[in-house]
């Protein structure tokens, strides 16, 4: 492997080789994007899981210049596009693991440098588009809840991780809501020790901020905010279930105050399908930068999908990402409409009546009514 390989085999990505994405019910993947697992810790040590077949054979393909068989997230991402300004964790984990020496990348090897751990579900907010795999409160709605490793499994697990804190590079907090996971506070009092220097990622929907956890993580430096918002007020509180906009608000104010970089997760869907430029312009008249935002297609749950809409609803809303590319924002915005606009034309076999039947069946356990929040999409309904 040379670092010209590294620039120009599109299919190579450095987290096989030193990052694993954990998620509470044992499963491992190598990222949150990946659209497989490589194994489960019910079942094996991460150290076999890491270093196991399923893992090596990404390994031997990129090493190949194939791709990876979970990874067409990315690749879809980048298709056609040139530059490192690209809405791909791809391009941002060899941007993040850069001094990873080049000897790492041989099959069958691996040397931890970032983790995405997942050590609960835990999460006050029932995100319209969540579900029991990442919500606490999801799962209480609907009474599923997932098998977790047993103790001596965790344990170890658990191990793995604050053994290998002194020499991770990057470190991704994630969730349910990472701000309310006890083992993050653990974690964090461990890299404080061993690893102040480590840049970590907070993806969080920025409801707690009254916590050890956000108090452990002003003492470090270098931290990127990724708040997840995609609208405002009443649209805001209803698709953020269990969030208030005025508490959102008086947090991002606390987090501004920080030399912290922020950046701003969103989705795109059915219920957002224009007030996502409100919220972007929002942000923005308070000072916000163009690359401040990621926006992207939001694939699940398939009702809540944008392409249910209307083909007259959606020629507008290529108009209206057309106009907004034309106008040159640049750097990741720009890359966001550019991708929002290249799902929309994407076929997919419309049933507008069974999106708003299962948010009719939402609304109803959580005694509220969609109609009158989000009155033009229901226009669209009469008819049906």
């Amino acid at each position: 492997m040379t670092p010209k390989d590294v620039l120009t085999n599109r299919n190579f990505c450095p987290v096989p080789w030193t990052g694993l994405m954990y998620n509470f019910d044992g499963t491992v993947k190598n990222c949150i994007r990946s659209a497989g697992t490589i194994g489960n810790i019910k079942h094996n040590s991460i150290e076999e899981i890491l270093t196991g077949p399923v893992n090596a054979d990404t390994q031997q393909r990129m090493l190949s210049n194939q791709p990876g068989r979970s990874c067409y997230t990315c690749y879809d991402l980048e298709a056609d596009k040139k530059g490192f300004e690209i809405i791909s964790d791809r391009i941002f984990y060899i941007r993040e693991l850069k001094h990873v020496p080049l000897d790492t990348y041989t099959q069958g090897q691996h040397d931890l440098q970032t983790i995405d751990v997942r050590w609960s579900n835990l999460c006050n907010f029932g995100c319209v588009y969540c579900g029991p795999t990442f919500s606490s409160k999801w799962a209480d709605e609907l009474k599923i809840y997932h098998a977790k490793p047993d103790t001596t499994q965790l344990d170890n697990f658990k191990q793995y991780i604050f053994d290998h804190a002194h020499q991770l590079k990057h470190v991704y907090m994630a969730g349910g809501e990472p701000l309310l996971m006890k083992e993050n506070l653990e974690l964090l009092e461990i890299l404080q020790q061993k690893n102040p220097g480590v840049n970590l990622r907070i993806n969080t929907n920025l409801s707690k901020v009254d916590t050890q956890i956000f108090d452990r993580i002003c003492e470090f430096k270098n931290v990127h905010w990724t708040i997840s918002v995609e609208t405002i007020e009443d649209e805001f509180e209803y698709i953020r279930y269990g969030g208030k906009w005025t508490d959102f608000l008086d947090n991002l104010n606390r987090v501004r105050t920080l030399d912290h970089k922020i950046s701003f997760n969103m989705l795109h869907f059915l219920l957002n399908y224009q007030s996502v430029f409100d919220c972007v312009d929002y942000l923005k008249s308070l000072g916000f930068h163009n690359n401040s935002f990621v926006i992207g297609a939001l694939l699940s749950p398939d009702y809540l999908n944008i392409r249910h809409l209307p083909d007259d609803v959606l020629n507008l809303l290529k108009v209206t990402l057309s106009d907004k590319i034309n106008q040159k924002p640049g750097y990741l915005l720009e890359d966001s409409y550019r991708n929002m606009l290249s799902y929309i034309t994407q076929p997919i076999e419309k049933d507008l009546p069974n999106s708003f039947a299962q948010l009719a069946i939402m609304d109803q356990r959580r005694g509220l009514d969609s109609s009158k929040i989000f009155k033009n999409l229901y226009k669209l309904n009469k008819g049906q």
